[in-house]
């Protein structure tokens, strides 16, 4: 049985991408397995709804072929099915009108990842690398304004020597022995229920269906080996916190010369003493005096972009916002950008001097 990412994330099945996008982060966010209280598996699964359901061509083969495989997995008459894994139920196999060499896997090995093996028909040459998460903390201030950091990577990478091949540079290469050059070995067992087929990796070719001559002495025939890289990472302005970043290829690399993971980054950002997000806003707290809020004031302020100007209306009270357009987060589009709120204290001292109480006091007779 498919699974329901539109239950996954909890939205309707006609939610906006702008909804499966709220959705998302405020699960993320729950569910993070470096938080208390976090579940990896749960987090994996909405990682994995979202990529789906994000996407328009994913989104709409998810929703146009799910009740076709819901069909064809609960049809134990004719056809057949594959489970993730490489693993292949043929239901009467000899009856004409079945589903024959029809393999599901082709409708849904776009927005699955392959996870539906390929009747063995795929090498396993073609699968993916693993895709990697990390979490990045970074400053308030670079979730504004943007960032460009460097990071350290400990990951399966293919091999510097043989470039992936597995052999010693220049060497012939032949078809694997074990596995006839499929990649793969194929183990068939027949039960009353129809012919159950289990397709594993190859592991004497890893998967390539090539052996080489020569193998290669740095990664002994692997392909790959384990390195540390230096990646830069580029954070666009206005990223929210617990939203994650994917960058296609720089996974694990894969074995047998398969494209390479993904790597996917969720950004923390570290609270500010000043300034906090709202939405696209950036809201702030500054303390005025008595004089400067009874009778006005133009004063300087820092905020993330440097000094401005800012006008103090007469008569303003403790708890009026102030507003500076343009100064706060960054849209989506990288462009525009909210406001920076500031919310006035009015402080009232709690010493004064004695020709400050006589002033106070001719202001009271006064009626202020």
């Amino acid at each position: 049985m498919t699974k329901d990412y539109y239950k996954v994330l909890g939205v309707a099945r006609n939610a906006t991408k702008e909804d499966i996008k709220k959705a998302y982060r405020s699960l993320a966010h729950k569910f993070h397995p470096d938080k208390t209280g976090g579940d990896g598996e749960r987090f994996k699964e909405i990682n994995e709804a979202y990529q789906v359901l994000s996407d328009d061509r994913k989104r709409g083969q998810y929703d146009q072929f799910g009740q076709v495989f819901e069909g064809a997995s609960t049809g134990a008459h004719q056809g057949g099915f594959e489970w993730p894994g490489g693993f292949r139920v043929d239901f009467g196999e000899d009856r004409p009108g079945g589903f024959g060499e029809f393999d599901l896997s082709d409708v849904f090995e776009d927005f699955l990842g392959g996870a539906f093996g390929g009747g063995g028909r795929r090498k396993s040459a073609e699968r993916r690398g693993k895709d990697i998460r990390i979490d990045l903390e970074i400053s308030f201030e670079e979730t504004i304004l943007g960032a460009k950091r460097e990071i350290e990577l400990a990951k399966l990478s293919r091999c510097a020597r043989c470039g992936g091949s597995g052999g010693e540079p220049g060497t012939k290469f032949a078809n694997c022995s074990t596995c006839q050059g499929q990649g793969n070995i194929q183990k068939t067992q027949r039960t009353f229920l129809g012919s159950f087929t289990q397709v594993s990796t190859c592991n004497a070719c890893m998967g390539s269906g090539k052996r080489p001559e020569m193998p290669c002495a740095q990664c002994h025939s692997k392909g790959v080996e384990h390195r540390s890289e230096r990646l830069e990472v580029f954070i666009p302005k206005g990223i929210r916190d617990g939203e994650v970043l994917k960058i296609s290829g720089k996974g694990e690399a894969s074995f047998a010369g398969g494209v390479p993971g993904d790597l996917y980054i969720q950004i923390h950002a570290a609270p500010h003493t000043i300034f906090r997000r709202q939405g696209d806003d950036i809201i702030m707290h500054l303390p005025i005096k008595l004089s400067q809020a009874i009778l006005g004031d133009a004063i300087e302020i820092e905020t993330l972009d440097g000094t401005v100007r800012l006008k103090i209306p007469e008569g303003t009270q403790s708890g009026d916002i102030l507003k500076v357009r343009g100064k706060g987060a960054y849209l989506s589009s990288g462009y525009s950008r909210g406001d920076l709120l500031i919310e006035i204290k009015v402080e009232i001292p709690k010493k004064i001097t004695r020709k400050t109480r006589q002033l106070i006091q001719d202001l009271k007779l006064e009626g202020l």
